[in-house]
């Protein structure tokens, strides 16, 4: 039973998430994961991507005229085989390791997210950019940086519609991957519901701050916010794991 604390701890976070990521176009898992972990394991991955897909919709529909449809094929096929192998992993990951792998792969999210490497944009390229991001989205619900390395060279709108319609398609199919392996069932769904007045709070407040967000600060805060989040989350499983 989810405490009224906790619950309002929650939604602040992931209207936190959708604020930064609707604002400025970075990937809201990367603080919203590693903080609802602390709170509870429960949310994360499969209440924190259905939240999401509302968001991601918008962000799709908001700019729908300027996707980028270049290799978007291969990247889906990409994406589908990447959440397909992360399926199979968790069902193998016992429970109380999920903590050290969410910290850990917010980690590598965020080393993601400084690198100043520039993908090369071919079909090859793309789906295996689409399989790391699958992977990473079904096991933590942080494929967010892998995409967005792939696309950075894109303008502003166009990269955030373009992503948008990817964090839609493939958080729908990454969610039938988590039923299929009992990750996502009634509970799962009614956590979801109880994170979406706090997802389209984030986005509607968003507008009015965007111009204090995207001065240069937003990233260095929010991957800050991440990796302690993170290392706390892996020092907290690692104690959990050893008693």
């Amino acid at each position: 039973m989810t405490s009224l604390l906790e619950l309002l701890l929650a939604s602040g976070i992931v209207a936190l998430g959708s604020l930064l990521q609707a604002a400025s176009g970075l990937g809201a898992g990367l603080i919203v994961v590693p903080l609802l972990s602390m709170l509870s394991l429960d949310w994360v991955p499969g209440p924190c991507v259905a939240a999401s897909l509302l968001l991601s919709w918008l962000m799709f529909w908001r700019g729908r005229q300027v996707v980028v449809r270049q290799n978007l094929v291969a990247m889906l096929g990409g994406l589908a085989l990447g959440i397909a192998i992360a399926a199979s992993l968790l069902r193998q990951l016992p429970l109380d390791s999920l903590g050290l792998v969410f910290g850990c792969l917010i980690v590598l999210a965020v080393l993601v997210s400084l690198t100043p490497l520039r993908l090369p944009i071919t079909r090859l390229s793309a789906g295996l950019t689409g399989i790391a991001a699958g992977l990473m989205g079904t096991l933590a619900g942080i494929g967010a940086p892998v995409l967005a390395l792939f696309y950075q060279h894109e303008r502003g709108p166009a990269l955030r519609a373009t992503l948008g319609l990817l964090y839609f398609l493939s958080s729908l199919v990454m969610l039938a991957a988590l039923h299929s392996v009992g990750r996502f069932g009634g509970l799962e769904v009614g956590r979801s519901l109880q994170l979406f007045p706090g997802v389209m709070l984030g986005y509607w407040v968003s507008p009015r701050l965007a111009h204090w967000l995207d001065r240069g600060y937003s990233q260095t805060a929010v991957l800050a916010i991440a990796l302690l989040s993170s290392t706390v989350l892996i020092g907290q499983s690692l104690l959990k794991l050893q008693s």
